[in-house]
This record gives C-alpha cells, structure tokens and sequence, in this order.
C-alpha cells in the first residue's frame, strides 16, 4: 500500500487512522469515519480499489465536488468519472458497467435510480467498496439532511457482500448511530480522529450590518487578497451576498458570486473560476462549497451566525487543508439568533425541527464566548481538551475580568421571579424598567427588581445572560419549539447566598460584546486588525520567494494547458518543498513529499528547467534544502504558552545554548536537579509550540528505531497510550518512562519519529553517492564516504544474512534486472546492503542504476530503505 501511496498521491506515509482503515475496508469490514476536513478521509475509499483492481463506488452529494475529484484523480493517473445528468461522454454508463474505472462517482438519486442489471454487471466486473461520503446527510439529527441520502438502504440488499463505507466530517453520537443504522451496517468498525485544526485560528465579533461596517470590510479582503491564497465570504441571504460582491467588485478585486437563484451554468462558472485559481475571492451562500476540495484556501470568513455549529465547523474547515495556517472569522449579529422560525419552517419531523433548534442554540453560545473557542468546539463534538489552544482570539486577547455579582445576582433572581417561562427577552426587559403589555399582565412590573438594570444596554445584558449559561448558572432548553431560560441547580446556589444587599463574589471574563456595549460601541463598526489575521511568512528568503512566485505561474500554466486547476499539478505544500529543495534531478524531483508519478513523468523536466533557468539570476544553488523534502508539522499556534522560569530556562539551555540534558540537569536553578525532570521540561517546551531539534532531542536520550518499535508494540498489545505505566510494564528495563514520553510527544505533534531517527541516521553514516549533471547534461557520480556497514546494519528493520553480506568469494555484477531482482526477494532493504551484496561493481554504478530506478518508479524508498513498486 505505500507504494501506491507514493507512486500515486507522492506521499511517503500514510496519516493517523487511514492504513488501519484501509486494511478493513481490504478485510471486506463496513466502516464508518468521522474525521476532520483536510484529514484524508478520501483516501480511505481512493487506495483500495488501486490495491485490488477493482471499482469503488463513491455516492456524493454534489456534482460540482464529483467533478473536482475526478479531475484531481485524473491529474493522479487514476482512471476516474462520474455519472450524471451534466456527463457529456456517452460511453461513460457502459465503461462503469464493465467495471473500466478505479473510482465511479455518482449522486444519491443517480445511484437509486440505475437498474438492478448496472449493479448485478458491475458486481460481476468487481466492486471492491460503496463508499458515502458527507454520510451526515443521512440522518434526521445531522445539521445538513437530505431525503435522497435515505433511499441509499435499498442498495444494501443488491452489494450485501460490498464493504459500506460512511465518511463525515462532523457528526455526534446521535449522527454516528444513525448512519449504522440507515446504511445498514454490520458491525462496522468505527474510526473517530481529532476534530482539531491546529493550523486555523478561529476568532468572532460581534457587528452592526451598517453600510460603513461592510465596506471596512471590503478594506480588509481587499488587503488580506494581496497575502495570496484564496478567501471564502458566507453570508445567510442572497441579498447580502449580493451586495458584499458588489463592493468588492467596486473596490478593483477580483471575485466570484455563488447562490441558488442564480442559474446552473453561472453558478458552474463560478465554482470553476474560484477552483482553478483565476479568481482569489468568492462570495456565497451555505449553497456552495460542500467537500470542495481546494487546498490553498487561507481564509474564510462568515458573515452572519450560520444556522448550526456542525455547518461553522464543515464550512470553516475548508480553510487550510494544507495544513498550512489560515484563518477564520465570524461576524454575528444578535439578530442572527432569532432565525430559528425561518430554519424550520416546512420542516414536518419533530426530532428534525428540534435538532436545527438546538444546533442553533450551540452556534449562538460559541460567539457569545469569553473562553477558548477551539476548546468549545471540541467538546461539542465529544473530544475532552483541557488546556487553552494559544490560537483563537479569545486566548490570545488580554481577558478582562470583573465581579459581576450584583448584576449576575439581579438577572438570577429575575429569571426565577418571571418563572422560568421565557427566553431572556422578559427578564431583560423587566430589570430595564419597561411597562410592556405582557408585563404589565403578568404583574411583573411588581417585581422588586424591575428597574434595576437601567445602567446597561440590552445586548449587554443578553450577553451577560449568554456568560452565565456557558459557566453553568443558567440553563437553556427547548419546549414547544421555543427557547426558555431557567436558573441552574448551581444559579440556585448562588441566589441561595445572597441577598439584594450583599452577594459573593462572581469574577467573570467580560466578552467582547459587553467590553464594546459598555464603550458605547465606539469599537462596533470596524472589523478585526490586519495584523491580528495576517499568516506569518518566515519560510522563504527574498529569492526563495521569487522563486515561489515563478513555480506558481509555471503551475498555473501547466494548469491552464490540461484544462484542470492548479492544485490538482500540486499543493502548495509540495511547491515550498520543491522551492526548498531545488532539485537537479528527476529522482530528487520524485522524493519531495506530494510529488507523485504523474507529476514527474508529465511535468517533471518543466519543473526542473524552470527552476535551473532561475538559479543563476536569483543567486540560489541547486539541491537545496534537503530536509525539506520531508518537512516536520509543527503546531500552528499564533501565541504559544506560557511556561514557568525553571522549565523555560531548562528549554533554552538545551535548545538555545545547545546543552545537553545532562549539563542542564548539573545547571538547575537553585541546585543540579534530574535528567528525568530536564526531558520532561524541555519536552512540555515542545508542546507549548516551542522549536526543538528532535534529532538532537533523540540522540541525548537515547531513542532509537528499536525502542520506538518496542514501544508501538507495547501500546499495540494493551489496546491504549493513555496510561504510561501498562506500557512501561510491557517494556524490557532499557526502555524509560522516557522514551515513552518523547515517542508520544511527537506523534502527538504530528512529528514522525521514524522519519526523524531515519534522518539521524543518514546525516551520520553520510551518503553513498551524490548524482549531479554537468553543463553537457551528463551525469557524473561521486563517492563521498565510505559506509560503515555495522552500524546501518543494527539499525535497518531488515537484515540480510551475515554470509550474504560479508561474502567475497563470490563478485557479482550489478544491472538493472539483477538489482531489481535483489531488492524484490529482500523487501526494505538499505543501499549499503545492495552495494556490498553487488560487490563485483562499483559503488559509484550501483548508486547510479539504484537513482535511475527510482526515478522510473521501479523502486520507491521510504526512511533510507528501497522496495520495488
């Protein structure tokens, strides 16, 4: 499977969760994925039938997302299509029923609709899955229901041997047990990953849709646009959509408009004029961009409080599935809140009309926050993270905190006085003084409280009222269809403490909203800073940038001659790479990380004699950076963490005066301290987003491939990695609490500590030759060190027999048949073995037939070891 991970999508390991459901798709397991936008769910159904040449079925909602995907398959070199009403080739029906495509894309009505003979043909040519994606739409409790996703059951009884696979990017419990159900499943296995975006910070603000507010914000896009990258703006109407488009066009950007009232071939055209690059901006309603799948989108802003936070979460996760940091911004106003009526009209299920009710509710208390918003996120989808993020504008503001106790005390006990029975509107209105009909009827103008609350606006006090539910004092819930606010068991606590005299202390955070109310909305018309959105930019030079930009136009060239978009050449990702690395060669083209086969048999020497004829202007050598070819993630925090003087001073010391861990554990602050206590300083440094030279880091403590192998198989057997001490006991005594420790720190980083020991492991031994072409355009081999076959010996995964390596009685000649043949029969295998097993040739030939190989893509090597594909 990783060489067709290579070969086909360029990259050299799979992420967390995908291998491990690919196999039980293999195993003919249904499956059900919930796993966040730019994790790699399609991959997922996208490898199999590459592994068992047999057709996936793939049902999406979209056409213009099926049309997308096909054509980035196809820039992939994998035979893809869809069906449907817009597919102008006529012999696509009769080439899917014979089973003629790796991946069959296709609507759900499409597939419901095709006769019993497509499948029972198609069963016969071979499916190897059916896989749904956006599979939330299945279910009444989903944010996004679609009757036609139900009718998918009927296809379970025709495919009852097909492996089901249901995909989605947000789904809760409720959603998850709903998809099992109506799809059928029999005992699936269930794949549930983080639903966190370390890359994107996310912020809210509250505003007045005010004619001066949109066109601030024009001002901002209008800058944002010059940083590169792409922008997204939602809005709730179409008239809002309309008139943000207008102005953007009257400011000189260059943008798209997307809506339902438009027509089918202007809203086509749109979509492929934002996909492929020629336009930056595109303004839309929720009808656009679902499993749109463009990569380099940096920011996506929403104006409007959108209707459930499952949609705010899909539509702004389609902001940086590079992984590359992007932003996203919400502006709310309160009269968004009030549109629970317009949502549920013609909605005739119950558990539907109270499902967009409630969604609505969790979207309302998320921009109402004084706290981590990335945390509230998670918790809604059932993950637990305790710490603050460091990356949403809430953590990264300076808090203001008050004693709000009188104020929390007047509006407590003016919810129980009132009842129970109503929304906040009543109580508000009650403590504000007014003599409104149904207050006066209700006698609530008797209320000892009425009048009390003058001082403060209503959205003040709405917002304070948003601030007790969120910290427990309040409660919200649902009857009838409407909203009703009661006093917790907690709020009861409190009132039960005080008195209209005297109350304990109550020190909130003010919310953004109260701090603006109270400044009497001098804030209120402007949007968020620049500098607070804009994305840090240290990767390149001034040249590398130059660089960048001409690779960008080279792309969008090669994009524009094969009719497909930009990204689907390659991700902006792989291009800093590429700008990075500068290869001179097509086998250091074809180990970049995101370059496939495709790329470098089709546009492999436009690469590199693009990037030779720039070098000499630009003052930049060939072969570049080469740990860039494999780039470590990094948390994507925008402000890290705070850590105590000890531990920072232990980080800096190690990292900074390049100590080591022993020296700093004899430097401790006020006396020599342990090198246990050391690692898990510098280690808890690392978490907080600070830089750390792992390979170093490893090396001082002693971590190696072995142990790492150990370790994994410990975790493997007691079925967990929350607890240290089962794995410990699982341990040979070598391996530390740790080596436990930094393992799971990298993975839990996004760090690949193979990768990381594998280049360790490289940068010492050195290697064997260096392939370089010189002016006439021929190649020229050098031999740099000698190897030290002992030491890549303990280290490779695979050894050969002792007689087999140090054999020299026997001289074998190496060409490119025997070396394939070799490294066939020894799978994983390092050049130091196939040179010293090919001892009847030059180490400098062996070198050069292995390069060559690669570079065919007969060969692939992962971590320094060769494999035939």
């Amino acid at each position: 499977m990783e060489s067709i991970l290579k070969k086909k999508f360029g990259y050299s390991q799979f992420r967390p969760y995908q291998k491990e459901i690919i196999e039980k798709v293999l195993d003919g397991n249904d499956c059900l994925v919930v796993m966040s936008t730019g994790s790699g769910k399609s991959l997922c159904y996208q490898v199999p039938p590459l592994v068992t040449g047999k057709t996936a079925v793939v049902i999406s909602p979209l056409l213009s997302l099926m049309q997308d995907q096909v054509m980035s398959l196809k820039q992939k070199g994998i035979n893809a299509e869809y069906l449907g009403s817009s597919q102008t080739d006529q012999t696509a029906y009769c080439q899917a029923e014979d089973g003629a495509f790796d991946v069959l894309y296709m609507t759900p009505e499409k597939a419901s609709l095709l006769p019993k003979r497509f499948w029972s043909n198609l069963l016969n040519a071979g499916i190897c899955l059916l896989a749904v994606d956006e599979a939330h739409c299945i279910s009444e409790w989903g944010h996004d229901f679609r009757k036609e996703y139900k009718q998918l059951d009927v296809l379970r009884s025709i495919l009852f041997n097909v492996p089901f696979i249901g995909l989605t990017a947000t789904a809760t419990q409720k959603v998850q047990n709903d998809i099992v159900l109506s799809l059928k499943m029999i005992d699936p296995y269930i794949s549930i990953g983080s639903f966190d975006r370390k890359n994107l910070f996310y912020g809210v603000k509250p505003c007045c849709r005010s004619q001066a507010f949109l066109e601030e914000l024009v001002k901002e896009v209008t800058k944002y646009n010059s940083g590169g990258g792409s922008i997204i703006i939602y809005c709730t109407t179409v008239k809002d959509t309309e008139q943000i488009y207008q102005l953007l066009m009257d400011a000189g950007v260059t943008t798209e408009m997307y809506h339902g009232q438009m027509g089918s071939k202007a809203r086509e055209q749109s979509h492929r004029s934002f996909i492929r690059d020629e336009v930056q901006v595109m303004v839309a309603t929720v009808a656009f961009g679902m499993g749109i799948d463009k990569p380099n989108i940096r920011c996506v802003i929403h104006y409007g409080c959108p209707k459930s936070l499952e949609s705010y979460y899909q539509e702004s996760g389609r902001c940086g599935r590079d992984g590359l940091p992007s932003v996203c911004f919400l502006y709310y106003s309160r009269s968004d809140f009030a549109k629970s009526d317009f949502y549920v009209a013609g909605v005739h299920s119950e558990n539907q009309r109270k499902a967009i009710t409630e969604s609505l509710m969790a979207a309302e208390k998320y921009c109402l926050l004084a706290s981590c918003r990335r945390r509230f996120l998670l918790k809604y989808f059932g993950e637990q993270w305790t710490a603050d993020c460091g990356n949403c504008d809430n953590c990264t503001r300076t808090k203001v905190e008050r004693d709000l106790s009188k104020e929390s005390f007047l509006l407590l006990s003016c919810i129980q006085s009132c009842g129970g029975r109503w929304g906040l509107n009543m109580p508000i209105d009650v403590l504000r003084g007014s003599r409104s009909r149904k207050i006066m009827e209700n006698n609530f103008d008797k209320l000892l409280m009425h009048g009390h609350g003058k001082d403060y606006t209503v959205l003040w006090w709405k917002a304070l009222g948003g601030l007790l539910i969120a910290h427990g004092y309040l409660k919200e819930i649902v009857e009838d269809l409407y909203r009703k606010v009661r006093v917790s068991p907690m709020g009861l606590q409190y009132l039960c403490s005080a008195n209209f005299e005297r109350q304990p202390p109550l020190i909130l955070p003010l919310t953004r909203e109260m701090i603006d109310e109270e400044d009497n909305g001098a804030q209120r018309s402007s949007v968020e800073d620049q500098s607070s959105i804009a994305i840090d930019d240290e990767r390149f030079s001034e040249a590398e940038k130059r660089l960048y930009s001409i690779l960008l136009g080279l792309r969008m060239e090669l994009a524009k001659e094969n009719g497909t978009a930009p990204y689907a050449i390659c991700g902006d990702q792989t291009l800093v790479r590429i700008t990075k690395t500068r290869p001179s060669t097509r086998a250091r083209l074809a180990n970049i990380e995101g370059v496939n086969q495709h790329l470098v048999t089709n546009y492999g020497d436009k690469f590199l004699h693009t990037i030779s004829d720039a070098l000499e202007e630009l003052g930049l050598s060939l072969n570049g950076d080469t740990n860039a070819a494999h780039p470590i993630e990094k948390v994507c925090h925008s402000a890290q963490r705070n850590l105590n003087p000890a531990k920072f001073d232990a980080w800096k010391m190690w990292q900074i005066s390049k100590s080591s861990v022993k020296e700093v554990a004899m430097m401790g602050r006020s006396g020599p301290i342990k090198e246990q206590t050391v690692i898990s300083y510098i280690l808890e440094a690392a978490q907080t987003g600070r830089e750390l030279d792992w390979a170093r880091f490893c090396l001082d403590t002693g971590l190696t491939l072995q142990i790492i192998s150990l370790i994994r198989a410990a975790i493997s057997k007691i079925g967990s990695r929350e607890r240290l001490k089962p794995i410990k006991e699982e341990l040979p005594e070598m391996v530390t609490y740790e080596h436990i420790k930094t393992m799971l720190t990298m993975e839990n980083l996004n760090i690949s500590p193979d990768e990381v020991l594998s280049s360790t492991s490289s940068s010492l031994l050195g290697s064997s030759t260096e392939t370089s072409i010189d002016a006439m355009g021929k190649e020229s081999l050098v031999r740099k060190q000698k190897f030290n076959d002992s030491s890549i010996c303990e280290s490779s995964p695979k050894k050969l027999h002792k007689q087999e390596m140090e054999s020299t009685e026997e001289e074998r000649e190496a060409n490119e048949n025997s070396i394939m043949e070799f490294i066939k029969a020894h799978d994983r295998i390092s050049a130091t073995e196939v040179i010293n097993y090919f001892n009847g040739s030059k180490a400098e030939a062996v070198a050069y037939v292995l390069n060559c190989l690669e570079t065919e893509f007969l060969v692939y090597k992962k971590n320094g070891l060769y494999s035939a594909l």
